[in-house]
């Protein structure tokens, strides 16, 4: 087996179920051809650099996997004939993959992805309970803030007086 990574723009003019069905069908192509999938990432809508096909815009996708060169024909295939897909480009990463190593990173992965997955929920979970307490706290209306002065002793006050004003008999 060997290592790849392929990208492909989808027209970015389709809804997003099509989008998510070609993802689901070239993952599917990768796995049925006894290849190991290792992470997909979408990168999203962009706009192209120029059009393609008449498309203005286009949504990128990145398979890792590890395969056979006979799964790379079968993709690169699927690829051409499908119309959804407007470019592709697949490339060798190494030429032996170790298949223990390839588990190990792929559980390393998915554990990530989970961590991540429950950082985002606590986060959204501490933002609504913080919204809800907002929402429910009563509204009272502000009181004016006491005045800031400050008050000297009268005895300090007649020194402060004596020592600014010169002495009048001399």
């Amino acid at each position: 087996m060997r290592r790849y990574e392929t990208v492909w723009v989808v027209n970015g003019d389709l809804p997003d179920e099509d989008v998510k069905a070609t993802i689901d069908k070239f993952t599917k192509v990768i796995t049925g051809q006894g290849g190991t999938l290792v992470s997909v990432e979408e990168w999203g809508r962009r706009k192209l650099a120029y059009k393609i096909e008449g498309a203005v815009r286009g949504y990128y996708v990145l398979a890792d996997f590890a395969g056979l060169p006979a799964t790379v024909k079968e993709l690169e295939r699927n690829y051409r004939i499908d119309d959804r897909v407007i470019r592709y480009l697949t490339i060798k990463k190494s030429d032996k993959v170790d298949l223990a190593a390839l588990e190990a990173e792929i559980a390393a992965k998915a554990k990530e992805a989970a961590r991540l997955q429950s950082e985002r929920e606590a986060a959204s979970e501490a933002a609504a309970t913080a919204a809800a307490a907002e929402a429910s706290a009563p509204s009272t209306p502000m009181e004016p803030a006491e005045s800031a002065s400050i008050s000297i002793p009268a005895t300090e006050a007649a020194e402060a007086e004596s020592a600014v004003e010169p002495d009048k008999e001399a």
